[in-house]
């Protein structure tokens, strides 16, 4: 038996002799994405909660279990899951998912990256060397994530690569349609302010032409003190900020005392599916972030 699983594994490229690609994703937007592209030629999961920072994951012996039958890992990169997935990767023993094997694709290798720092070190706070791994704000970078997930299946299970090349080009299309939806209801706010949590709004921003006026954390992963935060009050009535993004794993007393001193929105931005309240999919969290901060704006609470 065990020689007949031997040749098995040698005559069947991965994935092929399963059926399907057993797919494990970091993060639920990378997950939702595998799953659009991958339609019922694969079996995807997920490594994380979007209502938990990505950042810090426990890395739970059941994550490993995930992991140990998959065929294909994806990851953020840009050292988003740098404190948690290598431990898991490594400690499945599985050899189709390690660094530099096929099953292995980080997700940021197309990105063009925003925020890469110069000589970066600890005084400048939990910054990311290769630049800000939060680029799937932009749907613009989902397009592009799409794409190299379905090349990356095609890779291990070329008999489904023209399945995997029909969603992927289903995915652009919806993109299309939805950027022209999105575009219209942001454009009577271009270059309007805003206040973040932690710097991870920055693609966002840019697509949609808001500007982050400044962060509650003082610098990316330092707890916010009453000082920085006496002087974003400051900044808001000055500049009549009128509203302030965060996310549901941050504390909140920050967020609402910074609303309650200047009269701004407090709003949940949801950075994937489960981010916020009823949103199950990447083209939910967008329409969710949209129509919140287009309400806000509109005198909405």
């Amino acid at each position: 038996m065990k020689k007949i699983s031997l040749l098995a594994a040698l005559l069947f490229p991965v994935g092929l002799w399963a059926g399907t690609l057993k797919v494990v994703a970091t993060t639920p937007d990378l997950a939702d994405i595998a799953a659009q592209v991958g339609g019922t030629s694969v079996k995807v999961d997920c490594l994380s909660k979007g209502f938990k920072d990505p950042h810090f994951v426990e890395s739970k012996p059941s994550l490993i279990l995930k992991l140990m039958d998959a065929d294909v890992f994806i990851e953020t990169g840009l050292e988003l899951e740098v404190g948690w997935a290598p431990l898991l990767v490594q400690g499945s023993r599985n050899s189709r998912i390690q660094p530099s094997t096929p099953g292995f694709l980080n997700a940021s290798k197309g990105i063009s990256p925003l925020e890469v720092p110069q000589n970066p070190n600890r005084s400048m706070g939990d910054v990311h060397p290769g630049g800000n791994p939060h680029f799937l704000t932009d749907p613009e970078n989902a397009r592009i994530v799409a794409r190299e997930i379905a090349e990356k299946f095609a890779e291990l299970s070329p008999g489904d690569a023209a399945t995997f090349q029909k969603n992927e080009k289903d995915f652009d299309s919806r993109i299309d349609a939805k950027m022209a939806e999105w575009r219209a209801a942001m454009a009577p706010y271009k270059g309007v302010e805003f206040v973040g949590y932690h710097r991870n709004l920055d693609y966002f921003a840019a697509r949609f032409g808001l500007i982050c006026a400044g962060e509650i954390e003082p610098k990316p992963g330092i707890p916010p003190t009453a000082r920085h935060t006496e002087e974003l009050i400051a900044l808001m009535k000055a500049r009549k900020i009128r509203i302030v993004l965060t996310q549901p794993y941050y504390e909140d007393r920050t967020p609402k005392f910074l609303g309650e001193q200047t009269g701004a929105n407090v709003l949940t931005f949801a950075m994937g599916p489960e981010g916020a309240p009823g949103v199950k999919d990447y083209f939910g969290s967008v329409d969710y972030n949209v129509r919140a901060i287009q309400e806000a704006l509109k005198g909405g609470k």
